[in-house]
């Protein structure tokens, strides 16, 4: 399967940026789950609580266990146990399990020198693979 990988870098804030995807990806119907490093996991709950006042983004904490409901946000740390294979927004500074898998990624790469230099790692990682790659900027 060729799978469509899409990296958004130098993004200031990469928990906040991706509030923003989140919400772009729920507007348009499609599954989503999030892997974020349990340091951050909090604060993504938190974020995607309050990030816009007139919105509900809809999401949890994903146990592994309770049935998702539809149209809703499953934040995991690992991304082997999403129950689906939809679009995967990783967080983390390395490859997701089951990364192959996924119809579509969404990779946020934040400013630090560590984490740009893991996110080429990333990159070059989908590229051997034959998967489509794109590349925005999350500045501004």
């Amino acid at each position: 399967m060729v799978q469509q990988v899409s990296f958004y870098s130098d993004a200031a804030d990469p928990l906040h940026f991706a509030c923003r995807l989140v919400r772009r990806a729920l507007a348009a119907g499609k599954p989503v789950g999030v892997r974020v490093p349990p340091a951050q996991m909090a604060r993504l709950d938190e974020l995607l609580w309050s990030f816009d006042a007139a919105e509900f983004i809809p999401h949890r904490r994903w146990d592994g266990v309770t049935p998702p409901m539809p149209g809703e946000v499953l934040l995991v740390a690992d991304a082997a146990v999403l129950p689906h294979r939809g679009l995967l927004l990783n967080l983390a500074p390395d490859l997701p399990g089951d990364a192959f898998e996924f119809e579509r990624i969404l990779e946020v790469v934040g400013r630090d020198p560590a984490l740009v230099q893991a996110g080429r790692t990333r990159y070059r990682a989908y590229q051997q693979t034959g998967a489509k790659l794109d590349h925005f900027s999350a500045a501004g």
